[in-house]
């Protein structure tokens, strides 16, 4: 994918001053009625564990990529397991540059109209919102686009390459 530019109003929070405004952003799009697509790192909060729950049992459609060296600590794969058992959508992958390299990335897209992006350092942890993260947060179609892309692009290698480290018995809809 090419390098692109987004446009149009992005707000900024810089934490642990912001933390408290950007949890409560966050945990209040996973309630957004539209399909959403997340990249966590980390998965150990517990309020968008929930939230996500909810969302996917109001007929949601939830997509999530979990990194698979995150997902051995008992606290992410107990809230990657919740959402398994509920019937969520959970990959867990490495990079598809190699299972030496993590999946780091920290982001979501909720297909709004127009789309709510999420993008940062901050992990979808109790702790990460009183420690030195950052969060964006704006609207772009061509960023969600990208994002989703790529998404699927690491979702088909993980199924395909890593399928031992699966927590779903089989691959959701769209990978071949």
């Amino acid at each position: 994918m090419p390098p692109f530019e987004i446009a149009g109003p992005v707000e900024c929070f810089l934490l642990p001053n912001d933390g408290a405004a950007a949890e409560q952003l966050l945990l209040q799009h996973l309630n957004d009625p539209s399909e959403m697509y997340i990249d966590a790192y980390a998965f150990t909060l517990v309020p968008m564990a929930d939230e996500l729950l909810a969302h996917f049992q109001a007929g949601d459609p939830l997509h999530l990529y979990a990194d698979y060296s995150e997902s051995l600590s008992p606290l992410d794969k107990a809230q990657l397991q919740r959402l398994v058992d509920a019937g969520a959508e959970v990959t867990i992958g490495t990079s598809p540059a190699g299972r030496t390299y993590i999946a780091h990335a920290k982001a979501l897209v909720c297909l709004d109209s127009p789309p709510f992006c999420w993008e940062g350092s901050t992990n979808f942890s109790a702790s990460a919102w009183k420690q030195g993260n950052t969060v964006m947060t704006f609207a772009s179609q061509t960023w969600a686009d990208q994002f989703i892309a790529q998404f699927k692009e690491f979702r088909q290698f993980a199924w395909t390459n890593e399928r031992a480290l699966q927590l779903m018995p089989a691959p959701p809809p769209g990978v071949g």
